[in-house]
């Protein structure tokens, strides 16, 4: 027989394209957002953003004995960034790194900084299984997703907000058998203005929902 007859794959396959047009429109407004680049920029501290980055993104990991490490060089500076939009970055990347470790015997995910020129490189990696070598070339693409949940839309966002900002993200093989993605931000000229509370437009407009 047809197995799309059944009554529960039917409602199962109307459910997945409700979330890929649910999911679609937030990119679609995300993308919006920033083109329109009503992003407000200042100098920030790294340290700070990748902090509150990982309350929100590593909630309930200690419970899973998931261990994060972080290390900083003394030479990367302030970047100057939209801190929700970079903060969404970090908070996506540092989920995927959470649920990629989460059925491993080693839980832990490194986020390192470092200073490249004009740039500062951040980098998170994990203990997971790495990536699927079948969809690496296009990680950042929406909806190549490896897993339940829209990775690949949550990699699309990343994309968009890391090159709105004039840098470059890429995916690759940790060090430690893992998973790891890089990225670039530009690091804030002496005389930046600096800023803690930014984004109250971005979640005006929804992108958060």
């Amino acid at each position: 027989g047809d197995a799309s007859g059944s009554p529960d794959l039917r409602q199962a396959l109307d459910e997945a394209a409700r979330e890929c047009l649910r999911a679609g429109r937030s990119a679609r407004r995300l993308r919006d957002f920033v083109a329109r680049g009503t992003t407000e920029r200042c100098s920030q501290d790294i340290a700070p953003l990748i902090e509150d980055a990982a309350r929100l993104g590593l909630l309930g990991s200690r419970e899973r004995s998931i261990r994060l490490f972080t290390e900083f060089d003394p030479a990367a500076g302030a970047v100057f960034v939209d801190r929700v939009q970079i903060q969404q970055v970090l908070v996506n990347l540092l989920r995927n790194a959470a649920e990629a470790v989460a059925d491993c015997e080693r839980r832990d995910i490194t986020v390192s900084v470092r200073a490249d020129g004009a740039m500062v490189r951040i980098s998170v990696a994990d203990t997971g299984k790495g990536f699927d070598p079948t969809i690496a070339s296009h990680m950042f693409e929406a909806f190549a997703s490896g897993k339940e949940g829209g990775m690949g839309l949550g990699l699309s966002i990343c994309r968009t907000i890391v090159e709105a900002h004039g840098g470059r993200i890429t995916a690759q093989s940790s060090p430690d058998g893992g998973a790891m993605v890089l990225f670039t931000l530009p690091v804030a000229e002496p005389g930046a203005e600096t800023g803690a509370e930014t984004g109250a437009e971005m979640e005006a407009e929804g992108v958060d929902d």
